[in-house]
């Protein structure tokens, strides 16, 4: 089966946390909620906590395909100070695998070194602070093996290009279709 982590600092997005865990689930995806602060416990933006699955000291990055990190602040500021998130990244990126962030948190690509090799998309306002090969302004960017996603109201969207990229477009679809994604997105 395939695995993917999501890393939960404190201060980021739940709706781009959640959305994502949620979608992912119900495609048969294995996702891990991994808190890089040391507790299990974990706190988002609006103050809602959030039990996280593993702490960061206690994984094994051979189990995951990919990554994801969501935005808000100062989660995004704590994810991309934390150097053994960075090398993470660094690692997954060279090794192929999956990596996705949305809203502010590809920021974290730039302090990786990534954003200068791909295309993507990031917050409004924050495209300023990025040096991608190209910057697009689109809900989601999907390019090799990063996506880059806007920011809440593009959770879903986002959710929905992960699970194409792990499982394929039908599977992608399928999950469309049970939240009602064609009422909503034409």
């Amino acid at each position: 089966m395939e695995k993917l982590m999501i890393l939960l600092p404190n201060g980021y997005e739940e709706i781009e946390a959640l959305t994502v865990v949620d979608f992912c689930r119900r495609a048969d995806i294995e996702i891990d909620m991994v808190s890089i602060t040391g507790s299990i416990e974990t706190i988002g933006d609006h103050n809602i906590v959030i039990k996280a699955d593993k702490n960061l000291s206690n994984i094994n990055l051979e189990e995951y395909v990919g990554l994801i990190t969501p935005g808000g602040m100062p989660g995004t500021k704590m994810l991309e100070s934390c150097d053994e998130v960075i090398n993470i990244i660094k690692k997954f990126y060279s090794e192929g695998k999956l990596i996705a962030s949305i809203c502010a948190s590809p920021m974290i690509l730039e302090k990786a070194m990534i954003a200068k090799e791909i295309e993507g998309t990031i917050y409004p306002g924050l495209e300023k602070e990025m040096n991608f090969k190209k910057f697009i302004e689109k809900p989601v960017v999907v390019y090799k093996n990063v996506i880059t996603s806007r920011g809440p109201a593009t959770a879903a969207l986002f959710a929905y290009k992960i699970i194409e990229y792990v499982k394929g477009r039908d599977v992608s679809n399928s999950i469309k279709d049970a939240t009602l994604a064609g009422m909503v997105f034409k």
